[in-house]
């Protein structure tokens, strides 16, 4: 790989090769479906707390991107992922001698590299609700074409039912009505426009991206995004001077710092600003671990080995011990549950042998300490939940 890095990047040692680029990028779109994995797992939990934020999930994540993208554009000259590679943004046009990014670039980078992403997300996700979604891929023509005919008849009964309301405004004087009708038409010209052409602005932005990475592959510009571009920005590798000036420097400071006045506020404020900072700092390390992990799980409920994990056959339970005349009877059919006396479900076994449906067991072990069939002593964390019911 470091053979065809320095092969693509010719004798500029410091401008990233395409693999590079296309490396930070992959990384950029993994990180938001890591983070939606984990707050869907947890929002399970606790809906109560984490629902509205998995529903919101785009623009929570926009927000937390904003912050940390402005940290390492100002204290890294880069965005996260590109940091992480070890490459940074610098200025085309030089002011007062120096390359280094100014507040107007990292905002106008912040734009880019926040901004268009959750407006893209967005489109794409109205689009497939105009479009019909997954159904209208898979079947074609013919399902838009029955959606369309639905919307237009929607559209058609809805201006006849608009039109018999203005007649009846008309004739009560009423002046909104034709209002109400214009907006309402202007809605369904405005979905109809939307949904026959935002496929071909969609191609374009992805045919511009494509056009700038074999142009940037093949030496034709420095550019490596039509973005960077607009923006007056290139990527460049991060030089031995740029590490030592980070390690002189020390940690980063978030924007929150503030010269000493000797205040304890203000001093409360710098040790905020400090930890913020550090933490931001931790992201770089934790936030890839993170995205390996998820990558990792996904890969192994795809594969072989969870499914022969899954069909590894449990272990016969203990002998069961020996029934008490006082406990509970134990059935004669050994599917039935000797407490609910029911069809087991989600079958868990006491230390003593016998199995039960979970929550009845787990319910009379914490309240009585016992099994119910041999009345012996039964820790709640001694049952053991089956996943195979023989």
């Amino acid at each position: 790989m470091e053979f065809m890095s320095d092969m693509l990047s010719g004798a500029d040692a410091g401008k990233p090769s395409l693999f590079e680029l296309v490396a930070q990028q992959k990384m950029t779109e993994l990180l938001e479906p890591a983070l939606r994995h984990i707050t869907s797992v947890y929002a399970h939990r606790y809906p109560r707390y984490l629902i509205r934020i998995l529903n919101w999930h785009e623009e929570v994540y926009a927000a937390i991107m904003l912050v940390v993208e402005r940290h390492y554009l100002r204290n890294y000259g880069g965005s996260f992922t590109e940091h992480f590679y070890g490459i940074k943004r610098v200025r085309m046009r030089q002011i007062g001698g120096s390359n280094a990014l100014t507040r107007g670039d990292v905002w106008g980078s912040l734009v880019f590299l926040v901004g268009l992403p959750l407006v893209k997300s967005r489109l794409d996700q109205y689009y497939d609700r105009v479009s019909g979604g997954d159904a209208a891929r898979l079947l074609g023509n013919v399902f838009s074409q029955q959606r369309n005919a639905g919307v237009a008849s929607q559209a058609q009964e809805s201006g006849q039912q608009l039109e018999e309301e203005e007649a009846a405004a008309a004739r009560a004087a009423d002046p909104l009505a034709k209002a109400r009708r214009k907006i309402a038409a202007l809605r369904v010209a405005t979905k109809r426009m939307f949904q026959q052409y935002y496929p071909h602005a969609n191609c374009a932005y992805h045919l511009a991206a494509a056009f700038y990475y074999v142009a940037y592959m093949f030496d034709h510009t420095g550019y490596s995004s039509p973005w960077l571009h607009l923006l007056g920005l290139q990527i460049r590798r991060l030089s031995a001077a740029d590490y030592r000036a980070m390690d002189e420097r020390g940690p980063a400071k978030s924007g929150l710092a503030a010269p000493p006045n000797g205040s304890i506020l203000r001093l409360m404020r710098n040790v905020v600003a400090r930890l913020l900072g550090g933490g931001l700092d931790l992201l770089k390390v934790a936030l890839p671990l993170s995205i390996f992990f998820y990558r990792f799980l996904e890969w192994w409920y795809r594969s072989d080995f969870h499914r022969r994990v899954q069909q590894t056959p449990v272990p016969p339970p203990p002998m069961p011990m020996r029934p008490h005349p006082d406990g509970v009877a134990v059935p004669f059919d050994q599917t039935i549950c000797p407490l609910c006396e029911k069809k087991r479900t989600n079958p868990a076994m006491a230390s003593s042998g016998y199995v039960f449906c979970y929550p009845c067991i787990h319910k009379h072990v914490s309240d009585q300490g016992t099994c119910p069939v041999t009345l012996t002593k039964v820790d709640p964390a001694a049952i053991r939940k089956l996943y195979a019911d023989a």
